[in-house]
């Protein structure tokens, strides 16, 4: 166990170096700045305080967030395979559960500095430049607060995370560039659209409109979505019903997580295992 978490920080800081070399990310990490700020003073939210900035935010953010984990994770296990450093890595007393721990450690590093800074900052510019009479929304009597901002930075980093493992489960399936980029437009697709457009035909398919909250808290999009309504949006104002169940939303951006790390894990493994039975038949038939 000691040399598997070992191996794991061996390649977290190895990868880390990578990241910090590639100037690509810091760019989007500003464009996601740019775009943010546009959205918050376009919409108002800035001057009005916090919660309507999340507002204002909730749908960028369920687009972007997504995109940005994607372009991140969907080469970062590829790269080492195409290059032929995995199996350089391999010679080391580094296993594949201890290899992608560490690469996923340092991506979600990156997707913090990337994504989480960025909105962080927003948060801080909602703070400088809010009237000093929004603490309190009259007309709902609701109290607006920082720590609700802070709720949401914490569900966006739990929203990525989410599409981060899924999208290296991406890059340890594809075998090209090409074919990896394909697979995490797909990924991209499916993963922001493909359960709500699931929710819909259900309803249109005469589904109990009750369960719709238990359905949508077992995609990512829904999870995040609902526990935004729920832990920050909801807090201020009087809710009749609850959004989504937050046990559940929160077990599934954790199980989805869980789900694209092991997956990535057991993919890597059997690839390595058929490259070990090829190479032992090319020998057989050799001799």
């Amino acid at each position: 166990m000691t040399d598997a978490f070992a191996g794991a920080g061996t390649v977290f800081r190895r990868e880390l170096a990578t990241i910090l070399r590639t100037s690509g990310y810091g760019v989007l990490g500003v464009g996601l700045f740019g775009v943010l700020w546009l959205l918050v003073a376009v919409g108002g939210g800035g001057a009005t305080g916090f919660v309507p900035a999340v507002v204002d935010l909730l749908l960028p953010a369920e687009l972007l967030v997504p995109l940005l984990a994607v372009v991140l994770g969907y080469r970062a296990l590829l790269a080492d395979a195409v290059s032929g450093e995995f199996a350089v890595i391999r010679t080391y007393p580094i296993g594949v559960v201890g290899y992608v721990v560490g690469v996923l450690l340092a991506r979600l590093v990156a997707l913090v500095a990337v994504v989480g800074l960025p909105f962080a900052v927003i948060g801080g510019y909602v703070w400088l430049t809010a009237a000093p009479d929004t603490g309190i929304f009259a007309t709902h009597a609701g109290v607006d607060s920082p720590l609700l901002y802070v709720r949401f930075l914490a569900l966006i980093t739990l929203f990525g995370a989410a599409f981060l493992a899924l999208s290296m489960w991406v890059s340890a399936a594809a075998t090209s560039r090409r074919g990896a980029a394909a697979l995490a437009v797909l990924a991209f697709l499916v993963g922001t659209l493909g359960g709500d457009l699931a929710l819909i035909q259900s309803l249109m398919a005469g589904a109990d409109p009750s369960a719709v909250a238990g359905r949508a808290a077992l995609t990512p999009n829904g999870a995040f979505r609902g526990l935004v309504f729920e832990t920050v949006i909801g807090v201020s104002f009087a809710q009749e019903g609850n959004v989504v169940d937050v046990g559940r939303a929160v077990g599934s951006l954790a199980g989805w997580t869980l789900f694209g790390s092991l997956a990535s894990v057991g993919t890597l493994a059997f690839r390595e295992r058929i490259s070990i039975v090829i190479e032992r038949s090319r020998f057989r038939f050799a001799e």
